[in-house]
């Protein structure tokens, strides 16, 4: 059967609908401020995303580094954050710029100890009869996103402010986020629309007639960062070093390794809330390491000065925040030390 006829939208959402159990805030683990057995919480259902800390609990490269390493996961990335900032656990991963709004919100600060995708998550469709290839060409030009006000509206304004292009000029409209869009898209409600990995996928992989590329080039922000606080960064340096260095190997083993095999670890002890057809989620996961391997194999989950750098100066010339001190709001040298 071929792959478009097996992968419908209706799977890819029953998937992303599919959600994992969560521990509410009375069921949450006890043991997150132990030095050793620590509490990692996804911000969202556990899917392909996650995979270098789910490969590093079943792969055995956290008790390698002596860490008994838990897994869970909330709804949502404030209520991740907020988790972490309570020391109800220890680790959370967001995105950059949710990292960068949480601590300029928050009086306990926040601090990215390692970066996990260094490419980000978000892709821009259009029609290939009728292409937008560059954020130049956007202006107005009316632009699908998942919610007014969300990560992937800024990360359009993120991509118009390096084009010098003011905001107003690119309607947008909420269309919410599924790989449906294609049909918004088609009947010509809006001109483009950002996609996730998944959604960017599945169109690929059933042949839509359409252009699709990555917001990264133009919106250099890292799909996935390790934020925790730089109280529990400061006092627990070693652990964090050792976090840092078993993510590090799960990372590269997920690149080297078969992916079936990294899939069948896994999948036999997470509930994934990802289409269950078994090609996809081969796919996903070259996808995933194609962002993980962005900055290249050297710079596997490490923090690039640079990148964080130029984040700052696009946020900050998108009128989202003004960030004074980039610097203070990650660390390479938990990275530096987990390589030598």
């Amino acid at each position: 059967m071929a792959i478009s006829e097996k992968l419908t939208r209706r799977m890819l959402l029953k998937g992303a609908a599919a959600g994992g159990a969560y521990l509410a805030m009375g069921g949450l683990p006890v043991f997150a401020q132990s030095a050793t057995k620590l509490v990692f919480m996804e911000p969202f259902d556990l899917t392909l995303e996650y995979l270098p800390e789910m490969n590093a609990v079943v792969g055995g490269h956290f008790e390698k580094e002596g860490l008994e390493v838990e897994i869970t996961n909330v709804r949502g990335t404030a209520v991740g954050i907020q988790q972490v900032i309570a020391g109800q656990a220890n680790f959370t991963r967001v995105g950059l710029l949710d990292l960068f709004k949480a601590s300029a919100s928050q009086d306990t600060k926040l601090v990215s100890v390692a970066t996990s995708l260094q490419g980000g998550i978000f892709s821009l469709v259009s029609r290939e009869g009728d292409p937008i290839n560059s954020p130049e060409e956007l202006r107005g030009k009316t632009v699908g996103v998942a919610s007014l006000g969300g990560g992937q509206e800024n990360i359009l304004n993120l991509m118009l402010a390096g084009a010098g292009i003011p905001v107003a000029d690119v309607p947008r409209q909420a269309i919410g986020s599924s790989a449906g869009n294609v049909e918004i898209l088609k009947q010509g409600r809006v001109d483009a629309f950002i996609a996730n990995i998944e959604t960017a996928l599945l169109l690929r992989m059933t042949n839509e007639p359409v252009k699709i590329w990555s917001t990264t080039q133009f919106a250099p922000l890292p799909g996935g960062v390790i934020g925790t606080t730089e109280k529990f960064a400061t006092e627990n340096h070693d652990t964090v070093v050792k976090f840092v260095r078993a993510m590090r190997n799960s990372a590269l083993e997920i690149k080297a390794a078969d992916p079936a095999e990294i899939l069948d670890r896994v999948a036999s002890k997470f509930d994934l809330t990802v289409t269950e057809d078994r090609e996809f989620r081969l796919e996903a996961i070259k996808a995933y390491n194609e962002l993980a391997l962005a900055q290249g194999d050297e710079n596997v989950m490490r923090n690039v000065p640079e990148v964080f750098e130029e984040a700052a100066r696009l946020v900050g010339a998108a009128d989202i925040m003004q960030i004074d001190d980039v610097s203070s709001l990650f660390s390479t040298a938990f990275y530096d030390e987990a390589v030598k």
